[in-house]
Formats: structure tokens, C-alpha cells, sequence
């Protein structure tokens, strides 16, 4: 009885010293959590800290998130949730009925609690078709895309308890349908053509575990849009179509990133889904559109593995209107730091696609921006002649800064201003080519 005590007190001591030993010296290779986490920085001490308490709480902060065999210990601890109580620690993910996994923010879309109300809508609406006319008489093809969601499409797995809450007034994907077609606003809806085909195809649209359609799904809605495109602006672009299917034993990206994120010990079961081998035509005698396309992570599913790039010349991916990426720049940009007019003129086709839990706030802010631009007197420019803009402004500049009297001029504003003399400079440069653009015009 005496040794089982030692050997069960033995057992604790290494239990409780592996993970300060691990911390100290990495002695196993642990596998490191999904998803993103900010591990706090090792904070310093400092007289005050100590006494206030804050120096304490913030090192027990640091140790908690770089205590060893931490990855292996959240995921004993989120697998005893998932198994034993049906619950996932991941944030906003929510347990459906037979293992369906969702994301919160799609079952407050297809419930209508995240409504934008009628008014935001309306004026959505009237904004898109006033820029949707001056974009056709410049020459661009606008379309709007409502991306399917997974509650939609499956909302007879959702948790009885989110039928128990009562439904919003609407939701934002009829009152966006209802007014857009009201002004005949170019749109394609891959959310009721889903739902409509759910029981007919031949492979799963969306996958058990994952938030984003599948590749399936990306290849019919591909197919769609080309058709489109090609009706519209009477165009032939590159021929798409798929050879057969890979159906393998495991998931690849992204159709299992919901469990992903869960990090568990185990994978959880889950029916196989199907990946077709696309195929394109040679771009010989095809017409290739510059594309800016304006949308959530759905559409990572068409860029991020270049199909989009396959279809489009100039292939543009403003993600959330914020994050701009081009396969042909070493890094992203964001949009504030491009000129909405230039980028405009350079693009022949702009998509506005975004997934229901998303269509609370479409178009992400894009379309306010074009209308601003538009209202405001702007017009949409080539690079050409963006770049003889930029050539008139620094003549005029140059022309100031050769003046004595001028010189002396835009010294005193930018000191009154506060603001460097060749900042000054260039704004009355500006200012002055703007006169004399709407005299001219």
C-alpha cells in the first residue's frame, strides 16, 4: 500500500513537471493550435506594477498562454466539451444535430436577426442602380452575387433551441433579392439555386464540417458566372468545364475548417465530398475581361486556388473591400491606398459576391465609395490617363515653385496649416488642374 502511494505520488510529481520542463526545454514536438491567437509578450516588472496587482495578473496572463504541452492540453480540454457535452469552445462555432457544424453568424442570417432594416436596404438598392448605369455607359459590366449559406442550406440540422427565439422582422437576403430585382439590378442567386438542386446533384454542395461551399459547388457557380459574362458583354471567354471527379478518403481545404479551428484530439466523422478536375480551353482567340471582384472568404475558394485567373486577365480580389490581392504583385494593398477612378477604368467587369451572414453589411462599403465618386464629379480613368494627370499636376507645380511671389504664397499656407511646403504645393497644384478640368468640360 505504502509503494502504490509512492508510485501514485511519483505519477503526480512528473505530471505536474512536464509541463514546466517542456516550457523550459521543448523536449517533445507538440502540434501547434489552429487558427489565430495573440500570445501575450512577457510583461516587466516595474515598483508600481507589483503593488497595483497589474504586473501579477499580466505575467499569469503570459505563463497560461506559454506553459508546456499548452496546444495538447486545449485539445483534452475542447475534446471533453465536444464528446462528453456537445459543445464546441470555438468561438461562434455552434454543434448542429448529426454532427453539422455551423457558424453562428449564419444562423442569425437565416433568422433574421441580424436585419439591416428596409430604409439601409432601399438606399443600398438605389445607390447600386445609379452606379450600375454609369458603369454601362462606361463600357463595364457590373454583377451582383448572393453566395449561398450553410444554415439555408441545412436548416434542418440547426439546434431546435434557435427555432425556439422568434424570426426578425426579415432578413437581408429576401429584402436585398426583393429590391435589387425591383430595379432590375443584374443579379445572379446561387443561394435558392442551391437550396432548389439540394435533393437532385449528384455530389455534396457543402461539406459536414466546413463553412464554404464545396469545389463542386465553386465549379457550378463558375460555370454560371462565365454564362453570364458572356451574354452580356457578348463575349467568348476561355472554355470551362470539368474531366471526372477525385473522390479521396480525406477532406482537403477548406471543407473541413470549422472543425479545423475546433482543435481537437480527433477528427470528427464526416460523409466524403467530391473534387472536380477542372479543365480550360487554351486563351488563343478568348477573350480574357479585367476583373475586380469585391468579397468575402467565399471567393477565396475561386482565387486562392486560380480559377479565377484562368477566366479573368487583370484578376483583382478586394477582400471585405479593405485587402486588395493580384497574383501578379509580390504582396496585397489595401484599397484606401488605390485610386478608385484609375482602378475603375482599368477593369471591365466588377462582381460584389458575398455568403449570407455577410449580406448585413453588402457590398462591404464599395458601392457608397463608386456613388461618392460619381456624385462627386469623378469620373473613371485609364492608367494612361491617371498618368497624365500626375505629369499635368507636377508642371504646375514646377510652374508655382518658379515664381517668387507664388513661392512665397504657398510658404505662408503651409505654415498656417501646419503642413510641409511640398504637401501645400501639390494641393494648390491640384486645385488648379481641377479648375481648369471643369471649365474645359
Amino acid at each position: 500500500m505504502v509503494k502504490l502511494k509512492h508510485i501514485l505520488f511519483g505519477l503526480l510529481m512528473i505530471m505536474t513537471g512536464l509541463p514546466l520542463l517542456q516550457r523550459a526545454v521543448p523536449v517533445f514536438t507538440v502540434k501547434p493550435l489552429k487558427g489565430s491567437f495573440d500570445v501575450p509578450a512577457k510583461p516587466s516588472a516595474s515598483w508600481e506594477s507589483v503593488f497595483n496587482g497589474t504586473f501579477q495578473d499580466a505575467y499569469n496572463n503570459y505563463f497560461e498562454h506559454t506553459i508546456g504541452f499548452r496546444p495538447l492540453l486545449v485539445r483534452v480540454n475542447n475534446q471533453i466539451a465536444y464528446s462528453v457535452f456537445d459543445t464546441a469552445q470555438a468561438a461562434g462555432v455552434v454543434i448542429g444535430k448529426h454532427g453539422y457544424l455551423f457558424e453562428i453568424n449564419y444562423i442569425k442570417a437565416y433568422r433574421g436577426w441580424d436585419f439591416a432594416g428596409d430604409e439601409t436596404i432601399r438606399e443600398l438598392a438605389r445607390k447600386s442602380a445609379y452606379v450600375d448605369e454609369r458603369l454601362k455607359a462606361a463600357g463595364k459590366t457590373l454583377l451582383f452575387v448572393l453566395a449561398p449559406g450553410k444554415a439555408s442550406f441545412f436548416p434542418e440540422y440547426i439546434p431546435s433551441k434557435y427555432y425556439e427565439q422568434a424570426e426578425g422582422e426579415n432578413t437581408n437576403y429576401r429584402a436585398i433579392k426583393s429590391e435589387f430585382e425591383k430595379l432590375n439590378l443584374p443579379l445572379l442567386d446561387f443561394n435558392s439555386w442551391f437550396i432548389a438542386m439540394k435533393d437532385t446533384v449528384t455530389f455534396p454542395l457543402y461539406p459536414q464540417c466546413g463553412i464554404h461551399w464545396s469545389a463542386y459547388g465553386v465549379g457550378l457557380a463558375l460555370d454560371s458566372i462565365i454564362n453570364r459574362l458572356e451574354q452580356v458583354r457578348n463575349i467568348d471567354m476561355v472554355d470551362f468545364w470539368w474531366d471526372g471527379f477525385d473522390l479521396p478518403d480525406t477532406l482537403r481545404n477548406p471543407d473541413y475548417d470549422i472543425a479545423e479551428g475546433m482543435n481537437l484530439l480527433f477528427k470528427i466523422p464526416h460523409y466524403p465530398m467530391a473534387y472536380p478536375k477542372f479543365r480550360f480551353s487554351p486563351e488563343e482567340g478568348k477573350v480574357k475581361p479585367n476583373a475586380i471582384v469585391v468579397a468575402d472568404s467565399y471567393h477565396w475558394n475561386l482565387y486562392g486556388t486560380g480559377l479565377s485567373s484562368r477566366i479573368f486577365g487583370d484578376d483583382n480580389f478586394w477582400y471585405y473591400n479593405q485587402q486588395v490581392h493580384n497574383p501578379g504583385w509580390p504582396g496585397p494593398k489595401r484599397v484606401q491606398d488605390l485610386d478608385l477612378g484609375s482602378e475603375l477604368g482599368e477593369a471591365d467587369v466588377i462582381i460584389i459576391m458575398a455568403t449570407e451572414a455577410n449580406l448585413f453589411r453588402y457590398t462591404f462599403g464599395f458601392i457608397d465609395n463608386v456613388y461618392d465618386l460619381f456624385a462627386g464629379g469623378g469620373n473613371l480613368q485609364s492608367s494612361e490617363a491617371l498618368r497624365e494627370k500626375e505629369a499635368a499636376i507636377a508642371e504646375i507645380m514646377k510652374s508655382m515653385d518658379s515664381s517668387p511671389d507664388y513661392r512665397k504664397f504657398i510658404q505662408e499656407k503651409a505654415v498656417s496649416r501646419g503642413i510641409p511646403y511640398e504637401e501645400m504645393l501639390k494641393l494648390d497644384a491640384e486645385w488648379l488642374w481641377n479648375e481648369k478640368q471643369k471649365k474645359e468640360n
